[in-house]
């Protein structure tokens, strides 16, 4: 997984933050740089004005990182959060010995700017997808050694299936309701099964009653559901949790290793997960991006 998925707000969130890294450089290099100096604490080892200056230079790094290393954004708001965390000492040494700086002359200006800073190491980790990446790499290491054809689930009409049967094969894992505004979804899911499983996709339906109380019939009832309103015929399974400690394994073996936004819950009935040919989690795709959408990446596996 070389980068985690965010949301438009949280990108524009991580430009604006990058943006105000790239001004805070210049300051430290130029208009403001005395301001700075003030900061440092005396018991650093190093000049203060080379302390400044290291510090504009790493600024600019991680503003520009922030705005155009996207792919590595993860990485990049761990490392700019990391860098507020050992600046933090230049806050508390202007608050506890009352510099004024920046225009903050009185203590509670300069309390206001200490405690803005744990936003500054949260914004970072937030608007980067930084948290909810490294907590799926930190749970996937549970699943070391794992591949989605090593578990197994059973089906609405209670035949054990091991996932092993599908090696070989692009597997798409969906949770399911029958009462949801997103049901229909069924008809583009079969559409889609219909036009690449002889190029070898299967998708696998896993009936979900955690949301909205959406999926509550029987195991029979959910079949004829499914085969009457829209004529599935790709495999069907139980019905499962899919967050909480009584989830399915397959579900948490799949999110640990593919993590949505903000947490790896899945938010709602109709979370897509694409797995490859030889076992390994690829993609996930939100509740409402419909089936047709997911063509591309299906065929690109196949």
């Amino acid at each position: 997984m070389s980068t985690q998925k965010t949301s438009t707000i949280q990108n524009v969130m991580r430009t604006v933050l990058g943006s105000f890294m790239l001004l805070a450089a210049i300051g430290h290099m130029t208009f403001q740089r005395e301001e700075f100096q003030a900061q440092v604490p005396d018991w650093l080892p190093l000049g203060k004005d080379l302390v400044v200056i290291l510090s504009g230079v790493v600024e600019l790094l991680l503003g520009a990182g922030m705005i155009f290393l996207t792919k590595h954004k993860a990485k990049v708001g761990m490392a700019l959060a990391i860098f507020y965390v050992l600046i933090f000492p230049g806050n508390i040494a202007q608050y506890t010995n009352g510099i004024d700086a920046f225009g903050l002359d009185t203590d509670t200006k300069r309390l206001v700017r200490l405690f803005f800073q744990p936003v500054l190491i949260l914004w970072a980790l937030w608007s980067t997808g930084a948290l909810s990446y490294y907590k799926s790499k930190w749970k996937s290491n549970a699943y070391k050694g794992k591949s989605f054809h090593d578990f197994e689930a059973e089906t609405l009409q209670g035949k054990a299936v091991s996932m092993s049967d599908y090696k070989g094969k692009v597997v798409m894992v969906v949770n399911t309701a029958s009462k949801c505004g997103l049901t229909p979804q069924y008809e583009e899911l079969e559409a889609l099964y219909n036009k690449y499983k002889n190029d070898g996709l299967v998708i696998l339906g896993f009936p979900c009653n955690q949301f909205g109380n959406q999926e509550p019939g029987s195991a029979e009832d959910i079949g004829e559901f499914c085969q009457v309103n829209y004529g599935v015929s790709f495999p069907m399974f139980n019905k499962v949790d899919v967050n909480g400690d009584d989830a399915h394994p397959i579900f948490k073996y799949l999110k640990a290793n593919l993590g949505g936004v903000l947490s790896d819950r899945v938010k709602w009935n109709f979370t897509k997960f694409l797995i490859d040919r030889d076992g390994n989690p690829v993609e996930r795709f939100a509740p409402v991006t419909k089936p047709h959408k997911l063509e591309p990446a299906v065929k690109e596996l196949l």
